[in-house]
């Protein structure tokens, strides 16, 4: 047994697809599939279940993917230590606000200061930086959702409301209320968002569906489609700030208000303490300086 098996049996576990394991490991799928098959004849165990309709592990599986990762932990602990003054690899995912406001900061800010680091960055929903974060892809990652990792102690509040290009709102008594937005053609987050179940229960969904509904899959898109006139949005207001100062976009009066949304550090690799303290250091300059900077609609806040 080896540590290479086990790395290759580890990441399959979590991805549970060969092709995708061998792309992560910068191997081939016949490469991946002999370490696997190696390691079950060196432990003498059946760790994958191939009579079963999709990828399943067996006990014995489950069971060595856990020790599996120990030894992953172990080593990257080793390489920290051994390996401090060259290059270190660190993967942050940033949640589609965060990527688009103090993110940039972050990364200037970390490259000057630490230029040991190199950082990859991941920007996705939540859902999708969920999902790295149990396949062990993330070391750290700043989401809406989700508990504080440990020695998390700030939070980026963005606010709220509802965007639309004026001519859709022509003619349209203010301040609207939860009804009289259901009668708009609207743009709406994917389910998997944060946002998604707020803004379904604000206009009650179930209801009714008087007006045209449009999807986005990410911020950038839904941002895009309200400019486009598709419909109004409830959105984070920071990425359409300058249309709004321009007129280009209105933020519509609204008798009832929407919760703002908190992005905090929900992930911390507990192998690379070191690092994470480090990053959730400077990532918590670079979100007060940057709220500080842009006062309108985020803020920088303690955790309780």
């Amino acid at each position: 047994m080896n540590f290479k098996q086990l790395e290759a049996f580890y990441w399959l576990s979590q991805i549970q697809n060969y092709r995708l394991t061998a792309e992560r490991l910068g191997l081939t799928q016949p490469a991946v599939s002999a370490r696997i098959h190696s390691l079950e004849n060196d432990l003498g165990k059946l760790l994958i279940d191939r009579d079963a309709p999709g990828f399943r592990l067996t006990d014995q599986g489950m069971e060595v993917a856990e020790f599996a990762l120990q030894f992953l932990n172990l080593r990257e602990t080793m390489n920290t230590r051994l390996l401090d003054k060259q290059k270190q690899r660190l993967s942050l995912g940033l949640a589609g606000m965060v990527t688009i406001t103090w993110g940039p900061l972050l990364r200037d800010m970390l490259r000057d200061r630490h230029p040991e680091l190199m950082i990859d960055f991941y920007s996705g929903a939540d859902a999708q930086l969920q999902r790295f974060v149990e396949s062990r892809t993330l070391d750290m990652a700043f989401t809406a959702s989700g508990d504080p990792a440990p020695e998390t102690d700030f939070m980026t509040r963005y606010q709220v409301g509802w965007v639309a290009r004026p001519d859709i709102v022509t003619d349209r008594a203010f301040p609207m209320t939860p009804e009289a937005l259901r009668n708009l053609p609207l743009v709406l987050y994917p389910k998997t968002s944060p946002l998604f179940n707020p803004v379904a229960e604000y206009i009650d969904e179930m209801l009714s569906q008087p007006a045209p509904r449009h999807y986005g899959n990410s911020l950038a898109t839904i941002c895009e489609m309200v400019r486009q006139g598709y419909g109004a949005s409830a959105l984070a207001l920071i990425p359409l700030e300058e249309d709004i100062a321009a007129g280009r976009l209105i933020r519509i009066p609204v008798t009832e208000g929407i919760a703002p949304l908190e992005v905090i550090c929900t992930y911390s690799n507990p192998a690379r303490r070191q690092q994470a303290r480090l990053v959730l250091e400077i990532a918590r300059e670079a979100a007060r300086t940057w709220c500080a900077d842009h006062p309108a609609y985020a803020s920088f806040h303690g955790c309780p």
